[in-house]
């Protein structure tokens, strides 16, 4: 397999026809057929269905050309790191930051390296619980900043600072809620649907979660201002960072609530991981040492 084949085969998918892909990417009409001819003959498939009109992608078909798309976007990545590393330019750093560690404390870390370093590129995405420690292992980042989920052996981390968790409704929905004191009992939030951040990884028990009533509705959003959102228009109960929902609470937009039996409120620590056996790029060994030195200076001062 060639990159020039996949090429070729792209360029008939996108374009409807051997004649046209010949265009599109300056080929030979017979160069594009033979290019798809010889991926069909490796692999032994059939990756158009050639009998009507227009060349039709195969269900086999359809399943290589998703995965020829990534390839290729990933080669053109390649090529252009090689580009630049030729002319000096540095490649970014690649972090991966847990949706609930983004907070005053995780930007103003980031700000200050920006400043001591201010020509490292960074390249910032986010995750949520075991999916900031899977960017990791499938190499998609360097370092990557979240609370203590999946790590083992094969992880290095250094705790950073704690964020505090908080469960809260809506004051429409705690009007409904039947109070044990000052407490809400279980049983009134069964019929309310708990709102969870989805878990990116498979095959996590409960989609990853630790903190759920064992009875009950759950509804998943993909982040955590979704979660906010829905939590302010009455659709549900839910634990959020309290850094997330800061100017509701003062609001009384959402009202913090104590649930019998369960972790309503909590300190949960946020840390910045790597792997042991990954070779850290200068950028990544520049900014791990920078954020330890950090927090050291926080645990001088808290001991002070």
């Amino acid at each position: 397999m060639k990159l020039d084949q996949l090429r070729a085969f792209i360029a008939v998918v996108e374009t409807g026809s051997f004649r046209s892909a010949a265009d599109a990417i300056h080929k030979t009409q017979p160069g594009i057929s033979a290019a798809v001819k010889t991926l069909e003959a490796q692999y032994g498939i059939l990756l158009f269905d050639r009998d009507s009109y227009r060349p039709t992608l195969t269900a086999e078909g359809h399943a290589f050309f998703q995965q020829s798309k990534k390839l290729i976007s990933q080669a053109q990545q390649l090529e252009n790191l090689g580009h630049d590393l030729a002319k000096g330019i540095e490649a970014p750093l690649h972090l991966c930051l847990s949706q609930m560690a983004v907070d005053n404390n995780c930007m103003m870390r980031i700000k200050a390296f920006q400043k001591q370093y201010p020509d490292t590129s960074l390249d910032i995405t986010t995750d949520h619980l075991y999916g900031v420690q899977e960017a990791l292992t499938k190499n998609q980042c360097e370092i990557a900043i979240g609370p203590r989920y999946g790590l083992d052996d094969r992880h290095a981390f250094i705790e950073l600072n704690k964020i505090s968790m908080v469960t809260v409704v809506s004051p429409e929905l705690l009007d409904t809620l039947n109070l044990s004191g000052s407490k809400v009992k279980q049983q009134s939030l069964y019929g309310i649907p708990q709102i969870l951040v989805t878990n990116t990884t498979a095959n996590s028990a409960e989609n990853g979660h630790r903190y759920i009533l064992p009875t009950g509705k759950r509804w998943y959003v993909n982040d955590f201002q979704t979660k906010k959102t829905m939590l302010m228009h009455g659709l549900g109960w839910a634990r959020m960072p309290k850094h997330i929902i800061h100017s509701e609470l003062e609001s009384g937009q959402l009202i913090p609530i104590d649930v019998e039996n369960f972790t309503s409120q909590s300190q949960l620590p946020i840390f910045m991981i790597r792997l042991r056996h990954q070779t850290q790029s200068y950028q990544a060994n520049l900014f791990w040492e920078m954020m330890k030195a950090l927090s050291n200076k926080s645990d001088d001062k808290m001991n002070e």
